[in-house]
C-alpha cells in the first residue's frame, strides 16, 4: 500500500456515518409532517370552542319570550308616548294611538298570565341580559326618532320605525302562540297580531304626500 492508498483509507474512515433516510425522525422532521401538525391542532382548537359555545347556549322558554315581548312592548310605547304628540300628520297620529291601544292591551295580559303562571310580578326583572338588550334597542328607536325630529324627517321615519317595530313584535307574538299552551293568552296575542297585521299595511302605505 503505497502512501496515497493509505491516506485514502483513512479519509474514507474518518467520514462521518449517513444517517438513514427512513423511519419515524425523518416523517418528524419533513415539512408536510409540520404543516399537517399545524393543521391539526387548528382543528382540535375549532372543535373544543366550537363545543363550549355550543354548550353554553341557553334555550328559550314560554317564559323567556313573554318577558322579551313585555319588554319590547313597553320600549316601543315609550317611544310612542315621546314623539307622538310631535309628528305633523293627523293620519299619523291617529294610526300610533291605535297602535299605543294594542301594545298597552298586550303588555297587561302578558303581565296577568306570567303573574299567574310564573308568579313573576310586573314581568321585566328575570332575565338581566334581555333586559339589557331591550334598553339598548329602546334608546336606539328612540335616538334614530330624535335625530329625525331635529331633521324635520319624523312623520317619514316614524312610519318607517313602526312599521319594523310592528313587524318584529308580530313575530315575536307568533313564537309565543305556537310554544304556548294556554289558550286564553293564545287568543289574546292572536287577536293582537290580527290588529297588528292591519296597522302594519298602514304604516307601510303612509306618505306624507297623501294626508
Amino acid at each position: 500500500m503505497d502512501s496515497q492508498d493509505y491516506l485514502d483509507q483513512i479519509s474514507r474512515s474518518a467520514r462521518p456515518v449517513q444517517p438513514n433516510k427512513g423511519g419515524i425522525g425523518n416523517i418528524v422532521s419533513s415539512k408536510y409532517f409540520k404543516w399537517g401538525a399545524i393543521a391539526f391542532g387548528i382543528l382540535i382548537v375549532t372543535i373544543v370552542l366550537g363545543m363550549m359555545l355550543g354548550g353554553g347556549k341557553k334555550e328559550v322558554t314560554p317564559q323567556d319570550r313573554c318577558i322579551n315581548l313585555r319588554l319590547h312592548t313597553l320600549g316601543t310605547t315609550e317611544a310612542i308616548n315621546i314623539y307622538q304628540p310631535s309628528l305633523k300628520s293627523s293620519t299619523l297620529r291617529s294610526l300610533s294611538a291605535s297602535l299605543q291601544g294594542i301594545l298597552a292591551n298586550t303588555t297587561s295580559q302578558l303581565e296577568t298570565y306570567m303573574e299567574q303562571t310564573y308568579g313573576v310580578k310586573e314581568g321585566a326583572n328575570k332575565i338581566d341580559d334581555e333586559m339589557a338588550k331591550a334598553d339598548e334597542n329602546k334608546e336606539a328607536l328612540k335616538n334614530d326618532l330624535f335625530e329625525a325630529k331635529i331633521n324635520g324627517l319624523l312623520d317619514r321615519v316614524f312610519a318607517h320605525k313602526m312599521t319594523l317595530e310592528i313587524y318584529s313584535i308580530a313575530s315575536e307574538e307568533t313564537s309565543i302562540i305556537n310554544s304556548l299552551k294556554d289558550e286564553g293568552l293564545k287568543s289574546a296575542l292572536t287577536n293582537s297580531y290580527n290588529s297588528l297585521d292591519n296597522l302594519y299595511t298602514q304604516f307601510n302605505d303612509f306618505s306624507e304626500t297623501k294626508q
